[in-house]
């Protein structure tokens, strides 16, 4: 995980929690533009799930299939584990 910014990371994951326990459902990435800029914030949550701290559906779009937007963001035991250490 050295290419994440713990820091950014940690709160990121947090918002995620406060967002689930709210009972906000589904968590996607537009709930988290106050966290970071919004391409910025795809680029960590994609790097998330990667490392499988977060579950989530990423939405593509274009012939390219760029990503565009991550849905059902969820946190796994791991992303727990993270964000309670």
């Amino acid at each position: 995980m050295n290419t994440l910014d713990q820091e950014q990371l940690q709160t990121i994951l947090r918002e995620i929690d406060s967002r689930l326990s709210q009972g906000i459902l589904p968590v996607h990435n537009g709930h988290l533009q106050d966290v970071s800029q919004k391409e910025e914030t795809l680029e960590y949550l994609l790097l998330m799930k990667k490392e499988g701290l977060i579950s989530g559906d990423l939405i593509t779009k274009g012939a390219n299939s760029t990503p565009y937007r991550m849905t059902n963001i969820r946190l796994t035991y791991l992303g727990i584990r993270v964000l309670r250490s």
